[in-house]
């Protein structure tokens, strides 16, 4: 059974014509325009209908600089590697695509923020799990992902939900990456200072998602 965040054609073999070869049509994964369309959506009905929906954003560390050393040919194993292991450790109901500079976004309907924070951790933990191979050597990957959550009436716009979730992926890097940021956590406007506390927002039960 085909899971809707990681179609590879329509039923019956039909195909769009026009469709965006890194799409849903003819990959795993969803493109830029088609996942930020589809994230659009859930955040309005999940404000529309006062339900949650949470945001992961994954990248792989130092991704740009290793693909200059190995060849292009990394980032597509990279690629295949999360999108396998997003469609393993999700719900069908879950939708992931592509971002620019080598970043996905996962979005997860009716999922509060520390469920979401479950679904993260599990993802990091497992991606350390994986191995990726180039010329038969294993290199040694790791991933840092920011997350977020529309869960009460606080986030008015898509556009905010989005940037929450960058801001934390960005927080994550340059805490040295490999690790699973909150929005919450990023205390973006004061000095990275690795003394300060962290918030506790990731606090909280997995609810009725089967996690």
């Amino acid at each position: 059974m085909t899971r809707p965040g990681f179609r590879k054609g329509r039923s019956g073999g039909g195909r769009a014509s026009g469709a965006d070869p890194d799409g849903f049509l003819s990959s795993s994964l969803f493109s830029q325009a088609q996942i930020l369309h589809l994230m659009k959506n859930e955040f309005a009905r999940a404000r529309r209908h006062g339900i949650p929906v949470g945001v992961v954003l994954l990248q792989v560390d130092r991704l740009a600089q290793l693909v200059d050393l190995h060849g292009a040919a990394l980032r597509s194993s990279v690629k295949d590697a999360l999108a396998r292991l997003v469609r393993e450790k999700t719900r069908g109901s879950d939708l992931m695509g592509t971002t620019n500079d080598d970043r996905y976004l996962l979005v997860l309907p009716h999922t509060d923020l520390g469920q979401t924070r479950v679904v993260a951790e599990r993802l990091h933990r497992v991606f350390s799990e994986i191995e990726v191979s180039v010329d038969g050597r294993a290199l040694d990957l790791t991933l840092s992902v920011g997350i977020t959550a529309c869960d009460d009436d606080g986030t008015l716009f898509f556009d905010s939900l989005l940037g929450q979730a960058e801001s934390a992926l960005e927080y994550a890097c340059r805490r040295g990456g490999d690790q699973v940021v909150s929005f919450g956590e990023t205390r973006l406007r004061e000095p990275l200072d690795e003394s300060l506390p962290l918030g506790d927002d990731d606090a909280g039960s997995d609810g009725g998602r089967d996690v």
